[in-house]
């Protein structure tokens, strides 16, 4: 039986998510610049309502970035800070992937792109391909105006908040477009995962990526 927390801020939503053992919690609120002051009272009273320790915990989840940088920074200070004192397993996974693995168990999707406003006439572009579990994926950095709608089809999901920025082009085609922040739950989805394989890291690889223009 495995406890496992997940913090995903990396957008303006502050998500956490528990497993304790084979049950799953959610916390998801839209709250803007307050992750600072929120994230470790809300991880605590989770914990609490579990009737939960830290010291109970055998893994942390984090969504590393794309994302703001207090977000991203604090998410990733959390977990390593955890990881190190409690000498747990570290799952880091990019916050690109979270939001794909949402409409890939949510709607089956077997292909996702992921669009996130980089800031400075650039965009963040994941590009997630799924047979029964991800088969590949890509992610990179790029000009708006380098993005080419003609790789994609109608039956591709766009997801996040970089599709506003080549809605002209999207509109070609007439996808599946979502405006989604990412969720911790889907974050835990994937850590059970790589943790049943052993994919877990050293907490000093632990490392943010921020938004290109902050």
């Amino acid at each position: 039986m495995t406890n496992i927390l997940a913090i995903e801020t990396s957008s303006d939503a502050c998500s956490i998510a528990l497993c304790k053992r084979d049950e799953d919690f959610l916390f998801h609120d839209v709250m803007p610049q307050q992750h600072t002051k929120k994230l470790l009272p809300l991880v605590d009273e989770m914990l609490i309502n579990q009737d939960l320790s830290y010291q109970n915990l055998d893994a942390i989840a984090v969504g590393c970035g794309p994302g703001s940088f207090t977000g991203v920074r604090l998410a990733c200070s959390v977990a390593q800070g955890l990881s190190y004192s409690l000498g747990i397993s570290a799952i880091k996974v990019s916050s690109l992937e979270v939001m794909a693995e949402h409409f890939n168990k949510k709607y089956q999707a077997k292909k996702v792109v992921t669009l996130v406003n980089a800031h400075m006439g650039q965009l963040y572009l994941g590009i997630f391909e799924y047979e029964h579990e991800l088969s590949s994926f890509s992610e990179v950095g790029i000009q708006i105006e380098e993005f080419d709608i003609s790789d994609f089809g109608s039956e591709t999901y766009f997801v996040g908040n970089g599709c506003d920025l080549v809605k002209k082009q999207l509109n070609k085609i007439k996808p599946k477009i979502y405006n989604h922040f990412p969720q911790a739950i889907d974050l835990l989805n994937i850590a059970k995962k790589r943790l049943a394989k052993g994919q877990i890291i050293n907490p000093e690889m632990i490392v943010p990526v921020y938004l290109t223009g902050e």
